[in-house]
């Protein structure tokens, strides 16, 4: 089965990026996020409205000025934080003395052993839609028992 993406303009779209094998790699390499984020900024017109990041994982809802862009937003994305992360040559890589494989093949298409290849996508469809999409990110630290309190996880736009 054949799966579509749906392009439309002037809506936002909930995502979620996960780390290969769920490896939790993000918060330690934050700095590294925030350079890849930054970066995608620099090259493609969108709004984050809202995100959290965790160790393996990260939600978040952005709004593309042009929707067919936001594939190649999150590509982006992951290849500043995949060539930031362990630079450009090919070598096996390690973050944090945690090794991944990444082969030659693997390593040109800039995602793999880093990043899982696909992410989630749903496009927001209705006030109500965005309103249970930001409390899914509001709680999702809580949800996977990193803190007690939302308020008391510092990577996401809620705190």
């Amino acid at each position: 089965m054949e799966y579509r993406r749906i392009f439309a303009d002037g809506h936002s779209y909930f995502l979620t990026l996960v780390t290969h094998e769920r490896k939790p790699i993000l918060i330690d390499n934050i700095e590294h996020l925030r350079y890849a984020f930054g970066y995608s900024k620099k090259n493609y017109d969108y709004t984050i409205d809202a995100i959290v990041v965790l160790p393996d994982h990260i939600h978040m809802i952005i709004t593309p000025k042009i929707a067919k862009a936001y594939p190649k937003i999150i590509s982006n994305i992951k290849r500043a934080f995949v060539y930031r992360t362990v630079g450009r040559g090919l070598r096996t890589p390690t973050i944090n003395d945690a090794k991944i494989d990444l082969s030659p093949s693997k390593y040109r298409r800039s995602h793999a052993g880093i990043w899982q290849e696909r992410y989630y996508e749903h496009t927001i469809r209705n006030e109500k839609d965005l309103f249970e999409k930001m409390e899914y990110i509001r709680y999702n630290p809580v949800k996977h028992g990193l803190v007690e309190n939302m308020e008391d996880w510092e990577y996401s736009s809620f705190t």
